[in-house]
Parts: C-alpha cells; structure tokens; sequence
C-alpha cells in the first residue's frame, strides 16, 4: 500500500505544474484588453474659415485623436451635418491628413464640418465643429445696369445698382471713373463693402469730380484678385460741388522746423471742418491735426512745425485739408519748403 500511495503522489507532482500553468491562460494582469476605438476631431476648429482657390488660405490640417488598433479611416465632408462629398475613402488612421479645401459642389456657407470614420469598427468616428467654405474659383462679377449713348444721371437722384455674381468672398465696393482720369478712380462710392445681395440704392455723386459726359463704374469682388466687372459709360450733371482752396502755405514759402506757421483756406459753404495732413509728394507723413478744425476757427495755427522725421530730403512738401464729412473734397497746397532743425 505504501509503495501504491507513493507513486501516486509523485503523478500529481509532476502533473501539478501544468495545471498551475495552464490557470493563468487570459486572466494575465500583464496582457490588459485592447482599447476600444475612438476619434475626436480636434480641427479645423469652431470659427475657421477656408477660401478654395486662395493659395495663402485653402490648406486644411485635419487632425483627430485616437484610441484602437483600426488601422484606416475615411474621411468626408457635411454641411448642415448632411453628406457633401468624400474627402478620402481610405486613409491612414494617423491623426493627420492635409486637405486643399473645396466646397465638393456645396454652396459657400458657414456649417461644413468633416467626419472622420475608422475603417471595419462599429459606430467609431468624430465630427469638428462647424467651419466656413468661401469658394472663389471661378469668381464673377457683371453690372447689369443698361447705360444707353446720351443716358445722363443727375448728382443727388437715386439709381438702384444691379449685377449678377458668382464664387465671390461674399461683399462687393463699386468705384466711380473718368475716362480721362489717368490717376486711377475717382473713388468708391460705398463707404463700406456691400453684401453681395445684386442689388443697391445709390445716391448718384460725382465724388466732387463734376459734371463730365464719360463716367463708368467697376464692381469690384473684395478680396478676390482681378475680379471686377465694367458698366456702360454714361453723363453726369453735378453742379453742388464741395471746393477747398489753400491759401497758405504759397508755393515756394519757407518754413522751418519747430516754428509756429499759419495754414489757411477757403472753402465752399457745405464745408464746416476738416483735418490737416502733411505729405511729400503724394507720401502720406503725418497728421498735423487729429481732430476737426472748424472752419469758422481758420486760419489755423501749426504751433510747432514738424517733418515727421523725413530723412529724403526737404523740398516737395504739401498740405491736405480733407473735409471731415466728404473724404473726396479735399485742398491741396502747392510744394514748399520745410528746413530742418536735426
């Protein structure tokens, strides 16, 4: 019996270490589970704003953190949360992928966001926050105004504007010109960019230039290189004429530096303040005034003449009386001399 007992215990020694082994199997606290898949769009971010067809503003970076073992994603663009378009059907689930923007077909809008999918995993995929899409290939701008030979419009009636638009950044500017104006235009005759709706009530104005028989306008699409559209030319009578005439400083007079000099004009009766600037040239320098100098307080008295610190020389020197209410009327001195102390 003892020799019985004897072989039987040395079978469960020699058997113990297999069953040890074989009861750590997948309970191995060194072997934790595979994580579940996750992606978390982190851009573009809310507010962004992309402009196909503008090399300086068209390159998207799309980043997304991860968890999982996917290996491939896809990648779309929404708007309004519906589908646009694929922006790749397999790509590498690296966290990154680099995008030339484009609208894949939708209209320009501020509600595109792109969805990024892990390949062969249930519902794993993330969504960035709402962005802009500008397109602006293909950009258009035409006047639809008819100005028929002889048409004359009269400064001070209402002209309602009208064009037609496409891939534009969204706002328009119109711009009064002179065929005989070599210097360029006469200016705008918006103060601010108009949103491009096509359509806007003007007040027709010469900008000060007067009654003429060859004006047009351009449409100018903001932000959006040679894209501009040309009216028809047409007359303009406008005899209420805003007029600034600088009286000092003379032509040739010299003044020096630090000294105390006199600026005087006269100017129409709609004129009651305006801003004094100095230039060299055409060189914008400085402002002499910073707020308005009524009219009824002319001449006006520089107290310390100044260069602005023009080092170019010291000859070619005018003053610009703007009219605080109307940029386009403006006095302009002929050249003179200011001597410098430094």
């Amino acid at each position: 019996m003892k020799k019985q007992w004897a072989v039987v215990t040395t079978l469960l020694l020699l058997a113990a270490p297999f069953v040890m082994l074989g009861c750590g199997g997948d309970d191995d606290p060194t072997d934790p589970p595979e994580e579940a898949c996750s992606i978390t769009v982190t851009t573009p971010v809310a507010g962004d704003g992309f402009v196909p067809g503008d090399p300086d503003n068209q390159t998207v970076r799309i980043r997304w953190d991860k968890t999982g073992s996917a290996s491939q994603v896809s990648i779309e663009l929404l708007k309004a949360g519906t589908l646009v378009d694929i922006i790749a059907s397999s790509a590498a689930n690296s966290g990154l992928y680099v995008w030339t923007a484009s609208n894949m077909g939708a209209p320009n809008g501020t509600d595109f966001t792109i969805q990024v999918t892990a390949l062969n995993e249930d519902n794993c995929f993330g969504v960035s926050s709402p962005f802009s899409l500008t397109n602006i290939i293909g950009c258009d701008v035409t006047i639809t105004n008819v100005f028929e030979q002889g048409a004359t419009l009269v400064a001070g009636n209402a002209l309602t504007l009208t064009w037609d638009s496409a891939s534009t950044m969204g706002n328009v500017s119109f711009e009064l010109w002179r065929e005989d104006n070599d210097a360029g235009a006469v200016g705008f005759i918006n103060e601010a960019p108009l949103d491009d709706t096509g359509s806007w009530d003007w007040t027709i104005d010469s900008l000060n230039s007067g009654t003429y028989d060859y004006y047009y306008l351009k449409i100018i699409a903001n932000g959006v290189e040679e894209c501009v559209g040309t009216s028809d030319t047409f007359a303009m009578v406008d005899v209420n004429i805003c007029t600034i005439e600088m009286i000092s400083p003379q032509p040739d007079d010299v003044w020096t530096e630090g000294q105390p000099h006199i600026i005087d004009i006269v100017a129409s009766n709609d004129v009651t303040a305006v801003n004094f600037r100095l230039y060299k040239g055409q060189e914008f320098l400085g402002n002499i005034t910073f707020a308005p100098v009524l009219v009824t307080d002319i001449p006006y008295v520089w107290e310390s003449v100044d260069d602005f610190g023009n080092e170019t020389g010291n000859t070619l020197y005018r003053i610009r009386a703007v009219n605080v209410d109307d940029q386009y009327c403006v006095g302009e001195s002929e050249p003179f001399t200011i001597i410098s102390t430094q």
